[in-house]
């Protein structure tokens, strides 16, 4: 008999899911998705893995694959706690045979399915490769000769045909005659966080249904055919895709994405602004497979470069890029609207991360690391390999990015609109002119 955990994690679908068409073959069935303590603990860059908007967009997330399921005759268990121990003790409690998820590129995913299958040699663990566009199969290269850069790997890419989204599951097994008890108490170290409704900015609701929604929506108006033209913009609900929160929570897949551009393409007709669409998508499965194939790395100083980047770590500096009050205006209003919102634009984003490498010579981790905690669309392997691009250590042949922030305010925000709606464009004058540092990198005062 076929005894099946399903660990759920960036597959919260019941639409293009793979791994729960494969569950969905089993005998007897467990759907898990673990609730790890680790991710709400501050690390070694002082960030939290999972902050408080983006918990709230994943609770959301949650409940909704938790409705569908239950409409297949399934339930979704939500346990809080360490997950390796957990999986384990799922497994030898319920006799389990197989162990069914999604493969993710994340070290720290990989490692604790090396540690299962290490601790219960005797389980069958399937990792199914749905979280990028192309499986590793596909690809027509071994991953040791993945293209040192984007625009090698994009025409390498060119010919691959991209695989259709799987059938929807219509049936599941049975679950277990008896089943892990339903936590009435919450434990004390997960955050207790209200509903939080930002006074501006957008508003994103988690789950399959909320992003099948904006997906039909999006597909079903004209700004795909728009979209070079407004994504540099820093603000507006038009100014990109808006997909991302569901794509990298795994409420949708890249693959219906691109299916639903192709139909948006045959309807509609191909040109710049679709073309630019794509690529956007094939810049996240290129960091997808840059991240399968440095593992680590994508988290060291130096990252994939030769030498350390030239920064270190202020920490008042770095205080005052989280909370918005350095000496640059534009980079203070993008800081309040991450923070309220747990979104940004795309070029408030490169914008913030040049600031703090290259007018700070803040240590890019650091800023990475805020990244994750805040935005609700983060993605590992984007998140990260963008901050190697903008410091230098990545997969940008030249070297880094620096953008000068004074040329960037007169491109995108000439009038102070944007600012004007993020932080009180009265008070920036004072706060410029103030000096950068009360005290040096050893915390000793600097003298005025």
């Amino acid at each position: 008999m076929k005894r099946t955990l399903y660990w759920v994690n960036k597959d919260l679908r019941i639409n293009d899911n793979a791994a729960l068409n494969l569950a969905s073959k089993s005998d007897r069935l467990l759907c898990v998705y673990v609730v790890d303590k680790q991710s709400f603990e501050a690390n070694n860059f002082q960030s939290k893995p999972l902050g408080d908007i983006r918990w709230q967009f994943l609770q959301g997330c949650l409940e909704d694959f938790n409705e569908s399921l239950s409409k297949l005759g399934q339930a979704m268990h939500i346990v809080y706690g360490d997950t390796l121990s957990t999986l384990m003790r799922l497994c030898e409690s319920y006799q389990i045979t197989d162990v069914i998820t999604t493969k993710l590129p994340g070290t720290y995913e990989n490692r604790l399915i090396t540690q299962l299958n290490e601790r219960l040699p005797e389980l069958t663990i399937d990792q199914v490769d749905q979280f990028t566009l192309f499986t590793k199969k596909s690809l027509p290269f071994e991953l040791d000769e993945l293209p040192i850069s984007y625009s090698k790997f994009r025409k390498k890419m060119a010919e691959v045909i991209i695989p259709e989204p799987v059938s929807t599951v219509q049936s599941l097994p049975s679950m277990f005659d008896t089943l892990p008890a339903p936590t009435r108490f919450k434990p004390e170290w997960l955050p207790t966080v209200s509903a939080i409704k930002a006074k501006q900015g957008f508003e994103f609701e988690g789950g399959e249904q909320q992003g099948l929604k904006h997906l039909r929506q999006y597909f079903s108006s004209n700004s795909p055919a728009e979209y070079k033209q407004v994504r540099n913009n820093l603000d507006g609900w038009k100014n990109s895709s808006k997909l991302s929160p569901w794509l990298n929570s795994g409420c949708i897949s890249v693959r219906q994405v691109m299916n639903n551009l192709a139909e948006f393409e045959q309807q509609h007709g191909k040109n710049s602004s679709t073309e630019c669409l794509y690529l956007e998508l094939l810049w996240r499965e290129y960091y997808q497979w840059v991240h399968y194939k440095v593992g680590a790395k994508t988290y060291q100083f130096k990252g994939l470069a030769k030498h350390r980047p030239l920064t270190t770590f202020y920490p008042e500096r770095f205080n005052k890029w989280c909370l918005g009050n350095t000496p640059y205006s534009l980079v203070n209003a993008f800081m309040h609207e991450l923070r309220q919102t747990g979104y940004l634009s795309n070029r408030g984003r490169q914008i913030v991360a040049s600031c703090l490498v290259n007018e700070l010579s803040v240590d890019w981790r650091y800023g990475a690391a805020w990244f994750e905690e805040q935005l609700i669309d983060y993605d590992a392997a984007v998140n990260w390999g963008n901050w190697q691009y903008i410091a230098g250590v990545g997969v940008d042949p030249r070297g880094g990015r620096h953008f000068n922030i004074e040329k960037q305010t007169t491109l995108y925000d000439p009038n102070g609109d944007y600012q004007a709606q993020w932080i009180d464009l009265s008070q920036q004058s004072t706060q410029a002119n103030q000096a950068l540092d009360s005290v040096d990198a050893a915390d000793w005062p600097v003298l005025q």
